[in-house]
């Protein structure tokens, strides 16, 4: 399954890249993919947080909740930059593709 997701991505970037003519910021979506992965992973750590105080108590669930929280929102900030990096490789390779096609 991961291995098909990937694929997918990749294959967005290379659709992307080749579709858009001319060279892309390839910085310039990598931080806006941070900034997404940023942006969703802290609303991810906070409904962990309100689900396990929900269903572990509010005393006991805090404290779980907000471990569970700030490692969801790490992991999750994790998984978009490599999704963030997949697609920029994708992004690359569509543009040298549009460069030897296009000659």
């Amino acid at each position: 399954m991961e291995f098909t997701l990937s694929l997918f991505i990749l294959l967005i970037g290379i659709m992307y890249g080749f579709a858009n003519k001319g060279a892309e910021d390839y910085l310039h979506i990598l931080f806006k993919g941070l900034k997404v992965g940023l942006v969703l992973g802290i609303i991810v750590g906070i409904i962990a947080l309100l689900v396990s105080g929900l269903t572990e108590g509010i005393a006991a669930g805090i404290g779980v909740g907000l471990i569970a929280g700030f490692a969801g929102s790490f992991l999750f900030v994790i998984m978009m930059l490599v999704v963030t990096v997949t697609f920029i490789v994708g992004v690359l390779i569509g543009d040298i593709l549009e460069k030897v096609l296009r000659k």
